[in-house]
């Protein structure tokens, strides 16, 4: 009986000793960029660089990836003679939201966004331009160490930005913006005026102190079809309007 145990316990340390030396192996991952990055084999989350596992004996797929980066795939032999070593490096992902922006490094274009790209150690000025969209500009440092992705560039519709400057400015400076100007208006025959609806006398008129912009001028009198006409005002200019009105048959 002692030696059935024996032989049992004999098989049990040879039966291990080949699932640890011939059938598995030592597999170790590390990440240049970023350092943490995720890993997936054979499609299942392992763990994050850097990583030391046992795998049983063959070929692996791997994958290491990170939010920010560009992911890496490729595969790893298994074997109980040595250990595995795997080192990947994740190119950075440049991305605006929304996408399809114009990419310039320290002013030389690169390419359009979301794309990928290998940086190397320093700072960098990025330029994102888009049709529709303010310009954005920042200045991001990629380090030895690198964890981090680059930040999203934010893009934000022209049409918003210009809403808030005007939003953002006092009557003050609107008007000093703006400026006003002046209209003429004279008819044949004499007739009342309208300036967007709202009476403003009759003609001869010369309307002195008009915000620059354009107007729906209307010009009425009995027996006469209407005038009606858009004109517009520029900033220190006058604008000249003759009309000759028709007699109602």
């Amino acid at each position: 009986m002692k030696y059935v145990i024996l032989a049992i316990c004999l098989l049990i340390i040879i039966a291990t000793l080949l699932y640890y030396y011939v059938f598995t192996g030592i597999i170790m991952i590390n990440s240049q960029r970023p350092l943490d990055a995720v890993i997936k084999i054979d499609g299942n989350e392992v763990g994050e660089t850097p990583l030391k596992l046992r795998l049983r004996s063959g070929i692996h797929d791997v994958v290491a990836y990170k939010e920010g980066f560009e992911s890496w795939q490729g595969q790893a032999t298994i074997s109980g003679n040595s250990p595995t070593t795997l080192s990947v490096k994740l190119r950075f992902m440049i991305k605006s939201e929304p996408p399809g922006a114009i990419v310039k490094i320290n002013g030389e274009e690169v390419g359009e966004t979301d794309m990928p790209i290998d940086l190397a150690v320093g700072v960098y000025t990025f330029e994102f331009k888009k049709v529709g969209y303010g310009k954005v500009k920042f200045i991001a440092e990629v380090p030895h160490n690198v964890s981090a992705p680059l930040p999203v560039a934010p893009l934000v519709p022209l049409k918003d930005i210009i809403k808030e400057q005007q939003e953002a400015m006092s009557e003050a400076e609107k008007t000093t913006i703006s400026g006003y100007g002046s209209i003429q208006i004279n008819s044949t025959p004499s007739a009342e005026i309208f300036l967007d609806g709202e009476l403003q006398g009759e003609t001869p008129l010369t309307l002195p102190k008009v915000r620059v912009g354009s107007y729906v001028l209307k010009l009425t009198k009995e027996g006469y079809k209407d005038s009606r006409q858009t004109v517009y005002v520029n900033k220190g200019e006058t604008t000249k309007v003759a009309v000759e009105l028709k007699p109602i048959e």
